[in-house]
């Protein structure tokens, strides 16, 4: 679809980049008063002529932009599972806070060299898929059941923080404390250290169920 302005055409790409889609996604597709801004951000046509346009017009434009940010296109990404922890723990954050206002975050560290949202979006699901499977691998460790929900792209928390601050605390005990320490954790792969978090929960939770009988023996000694 192109545009004629004053003698000047613009054309709406058959491919939004990141950019273009994560300034898209800052303004409702469905209130027709944000259209002519859309579409300008899309094709570069100015802003001011847009907005003298006629609304079927408008729409038209509207409806294949959405079409095209719809669109997924398989492409090249990192292996998952040799992503370090320090990576992992910030995926984690910028999902808390939402996928789209961080695609380009994630994309940076999952894909650095595509640029298409079709392609960005395409990594964003397969990887949220391998998520989901690793979260159910490790229910155990997570504290979740074992018929787990699937985890959306888009993970509703009322304190944006909250998921900064619990990882952190993690990697933190995980340093024993000790601030030299924490970039070494941030290194180590991420299945090398989930699998170590799980080995150490086992054991507490061997340990804390071995004190609860010694105890009952020591209690129902004295009462005897």
């Amino acid at each position: 679809m192109t545009l004629n302005i004053d003698d000047k055409t613009y054309t709406i790409p058959q491919q939004l980049t990141i950019s273009q889609w994560t300034e898209c996604i800052q303004w409702d597709f469905e209130l027709d008063q944000n259209w002519p801004r859309l579409i300008s951000i899309v094709t570069g046509a100015p802003l001011d002529k847009l907005q003298g346009a006629n609304k079927p017009a408008l729409e038209l434009g509207i409806r294949l932009i959405s079409e095209i940010a719809n669109q997924r296109q398989e492409t090249s990404m990192r292996n998952v599972s040799d992503l370090k922890f320090g990576e992992w723990v910030d995926l984690e954050v910028y999902i808390s806070r939402g996928v789209n206002q961080h695609l380009q975050d994630m994309i940076g560290i999952l894909a650095p060299d595509i640029e298409g949202v079709d392609e960005a979006l395409w990594v964003i699901e397969k990887y949220i898929d391998w998520r989901n499977t690793l979260y159910k691998q490790y229910s155990n460790l997570f504290g979740l059941n074992d018929e787990v929900e699937e985890l959306d792209e888009e993970e509703e928390t009322q304190d944006p923080n909250a998921i900064a601050r619990s990882w952190y605390r993690i990697m933190v005990g995980l340093s024993n404390d000790n601030l030299l320490n924490l970039d070494k954790i941030t290194e180590e792969g991420v299945i090398k250290t989930l699998n170590w978090m799980a080995y150490q929960k086992q054991a507490q939770l061997e340990a804390n169920a071995i004190a609860l009988n010694n105890k009952r023996k020591h209690d129902l000694q004295r009462t005897r």
